[in-house]
């Protein structure tokens, strides 16, 4: 393959001999094209035009010399090659032109010298030249590494792969761990590992394999330590990269703690979303069998001598049940599925009724401290519910002082008060309520679980495990959030966030449907009731005190007795659900056919989409599972009796 010409500057007076190096490089297979220059001025005109290759240059010139000549070329063009071809150099000389950037030199006595001499100098340069624009290239890279390396905001560094040594950290570290650049110096990636996750003085085989793990899944999850001893959660890039001559591995960290948080709290939601929706099945059933057992039993109690043994007997299944009944409400209030009767309150006036109570249940050894904000806004919500949060409260932070301590109720409007703030998370525009205590406190594996159903750290036989789950259920349901802060030895702290309503607290309604005094009446009642017992009880209740009783165990089957029946339907009596369709669809299409007929609901349990909407719609009444015959009777008789007054 034939060489590229070469161009050639010649600094020569002689043309001769400027002919003699062009014919010299071409029997030595160079093809060149030369340019002969002899004077100072024409041999700087001819660097400042550029393009040669090479400069050959005599030592001795008329004008001037060929140290000067080079002096030149080192100050215009300092990467072009430079060899001197002449009859007088010596020694000392030539060592000076070495100093002072001469590639070689030749003696014109050997002339089969010049071509080997020319290719190697041109070889030089083209080495030199290429060292110069890798070194280029690298110091463009490590600028561009340094830019994006201090620049990023995720946490950085390179550790040596053997001793895993910090080499470099960049600002988002620093900042991000809380050590200074000059103690990541000092230190090895393992001082940022928790000390129960690093082996200390394994042997070296086992240090190799946790070593080769932990490459395997460079992008964690990991567990690091900052310098004031938080730990954080990150994933982490790692890539193996050169850095200063030695073996160093890159690493990204991304703090994900964050939102290893908020996934913890949705899975625990959906947790007890899931566990909520099996308790409110099995209380909504369990309801039912109560109220047939609760029936029955004061059915017999009316009917046995009070004084009897049977009597006794009887009354302790009334008791057995009434605990039952207790324990199914608490799980429909965790499950979200009681039913609320709510109405514009004040929690402060809730809080203050609320004391005398807690102040007996909780003992004289523990002091309750009030602080209470005068220009409270008002929450919407069931105030017979909101005293039993407090109550559920009180009672979890009596047991968690048995020597004594303080009992801390506090209100305020959210974003006016500082002690009710959470930190900004907590939106505006709602009421705080804050329950805390001086007692032992509670670790984070306890107060992940705190709000499960059943779950308790009490000695066993005390308690069921279902107060807190009751507090969660009903703030859920009354459109509030509830949030725990817990710390061993330094108590537990409660905050509740209700939203705010802008009218005037209700006023407490003089009396209800249990106070209602008639017993008996002669009207026509539809009852449709899907559990046979329960149906079976209801209708036996109203026949005894003097009613016509159309009984059905489904919806459709209820509107056909209505249809079949020539007279009058003065109430309907159904459970809120029902298979087919609803307690309130039942109720519409009754009243399409019947436009006078009063409707009674009853339920221990409400589905979200139509039972509270049911319960609270307009033109109805409720009655809660389980109820006694009196409640049932007395029920009847007041919404019967609205029916008249209507009428009157």
């Amino acid at each position: 393959m034939p060489e590229v010409r070469t161009r050639i500057l010649h600094v020569e007076d002689e043309p001769l001999d400027s002919e003699l190096v062009g014919l010299w490089l071409n029997e030595a297979g160079m093809d060149s094209d030369i340019v002969r220059v002899e004077s100072r001025d024409a041999f700087v005109s001819a660097l400042a035009d550029g393009g040669f290759d090479i400069v050959i240059s005599d030592y001795g010139l008329p004008s001037f010399d060929g140290l000067e000549a080079l002096r030149e070329t080192r100050k215009r063009r300092p990467d072009l090659a430079f060899v001197f071809f002449t009859a007088t150099l010596g020694e000392e000389r030539a060592v000076e032109a070495l100093k002072a950037g001469a590639t070689d030199f030749v003696a014109k006595g050997r002339p089969d010298r010049l071509p080997p001499a020319v290719r190697r100098a041109l070889k030089e340069v083209e080495e030199r030249s290429a060292r110069k624009q890798a070194e280029e290239t690298l110091k463009a890279k490590e600028v561009s590494f340094r830019l994006l390396f201090e620049s990023n905001p995720h946490p950085m560094w390179v550790s040596d792969r053997h001793t895993r040594r910090f080499l470099e950290v960049n600002a988002a570290a620093v900042e991000h761990y809380g050590y200074s650049r000059e103690e990541f110096l000092g230190m090895r990636v393992t001082d940022i590992r928790p000390p129960d996750e690093v082996r200390e003085g394994a042997e070296p085989a086992r240090v190799e394999e946790e070593r080769a793990a932990q490459v395997a899944r460079r992008s964690g999850p990991w567990r690091h330590k900052t310098k004031d001893g938080r730990l954080i959660d990150v994933e982490v890039v790692a890539h193996d990269i050169e850095f200063g001559g030695r073996p160093g591995r890159l690493v990204v960290a991304h703090d994900v703690t964050e939102r290893k948080r908020l996934e913890a709290q949705l899975l625990q939601s959906q947790k007890l979303e899931a566990i909520g929706q099996l308790a409110a099945g099995v209380a909504h059933d369990f309801n039912n069998l109560l109220n047939v057992i609760t029936g029955y039993s004061h059915l017999l109690l009316r009917a046995l001598p009070a004084d009897g043994t049977e009597a006794g007997r009887v009354e302790q299944i009334s008791r057995a049940a009434d605990r039952g009944a207790a324990l199914t409400r608490q799980l429909l209030a965790f499950s979200r599925r009681q039913v609320l009767e709510p109405r514009i309150v004040d929690l402060n006036a809730v809080l203050t009724e609320v004391q005398s109570m807690l102040r007996r249940l909780i003992g004289e050894n523990i002091e309750i401290v009030t602080d209470l904000d005068p220009a409270l806004g008002r929450v919407k919500a069931d105030p017979c519910q909101m005293e039993q949060v407090l109550v559920n409260l009180a009672v979890n932070a009596r047991d968690a002082m048995p020597q004594g301590g303080k009992l801390m109720l506090q209100t305020a409007n959210v974003g006016a008060n500082g002690a009710c703030s959470n930190g900004g998370s907590a939106p505006r525009g709602h009421v705080g309520l804050l329950v805390s205590d001086t007692g032992h406190g509670m670790d984070a594996q306890t107060v992940s679980r705190i709000f499960e159903p059943f779950f308790t750290t009490k000695p066993r036989g005390r308690g069921t495990g279902l107060g807190l789950a009751t507090v969660y259920g009903i703030i859920q349901q009354s459109g509030g959030h509830i949030e725990v802060e817990s710390q061993v030895g330094h108590g537990t702290t409660f905050k509740i966030y209700m939203p705010r309503v802008q009218q005037d607290a209700a006023a407490p309604q003089e009396g209800n449907a249990r106070t209602a005094p008639s017993p008996r009446g002669t009207e026509t009642i539809l009852l449709v009731e899907d559990e046979a017992a329960l149906r079976s009880l209801i209708r036996d209740i109203l026949e005894e005190s003097g009613y016509l009783v159309l009984e059905a165990a489904d919806p459709e089957a209820g509107l056909f007795a209505a249809s079949s029946h020539q007279g009058p339907i003065h109430l309907l009596v159904a459970d809120v659900m029902l298979p087919q369709m609803s307690g309130s669809e039942l109720a519409e299409r009754l009243r399409a056919a019947r436009t006078d007929v009063r409707v009674l609901f009853m339920s221990g349990y409400t589905d979200e989409t139509v039972g509270q909407q049911t319960v609270n719609a307009p033109d109805t009444h409720f009655l809660p599972k389980p109820f006694t015959p009196p409640d049932l009777l007395r029920t009847v008789r007041v919404v019967l009796k609205d029916q008249k007054g209507a009428e009157d």
